[in-house]
């Protein structure tokens, strides 16, 4: 609801018309004094709530302060993440390395066994036929 006396921009209280009010009142059989009283108070009231540019451009230093804060609060816990996931990257390399090494060095003795026994199987073979 827009009332007579008050200026708007985009259903956003401009400004207060203190003259239209004082008329709107006096019209209504109060007295000039009184009249011109609650004019003066309900611009005061009014205009105490009204967002300045001023306090906007107020506002969006400080949001944009708190931006940059948490902005680098978010890097260094970033890089925080990223060294230790560095890290655990580099123990899981050792510990994998490790295994492949082991079951590595466990083929080859498994290869060794096997291929010795198939000697021994072909010497026994051979001592048993030409016998």
């Amino acid at each position: 609801m827009k009332y007579q006396g008050i200026r708007y921009n985009e259903d956003m209280v401009t400004s207060v018309d203190t003259l239209r009010i004082f008329e709107r009142l006096r019209g209504a059989e109060l007295s000039d004094r009184a009249a011109k009283e609650i004019a003066e108070v309900f611009r005061e009231i009014v205009e105490d709530r009204l967002t300045t540019k001023t306090d906007l451009e107020m506002a969006k230093s400080e949001l944009k302060k708190d931006i940059e804060i948490v902005k680098s609060e978010l890097k260094k816990d970033l890089e925080m993440a990223k060294s230790e996931l560095k890290a655990e990257i580099e123990t899981s390399k050792s510990e994998l390395q490790f295994k492949i090494e082991k079951s590595k060095s466990e083929t080859l003795k498994w290869i060794f066994l096997f291929w010795a026994g198939q000697l021994f199987a072909m010497f026994a073979m051979f001592k048993a036929f030409f016998k």
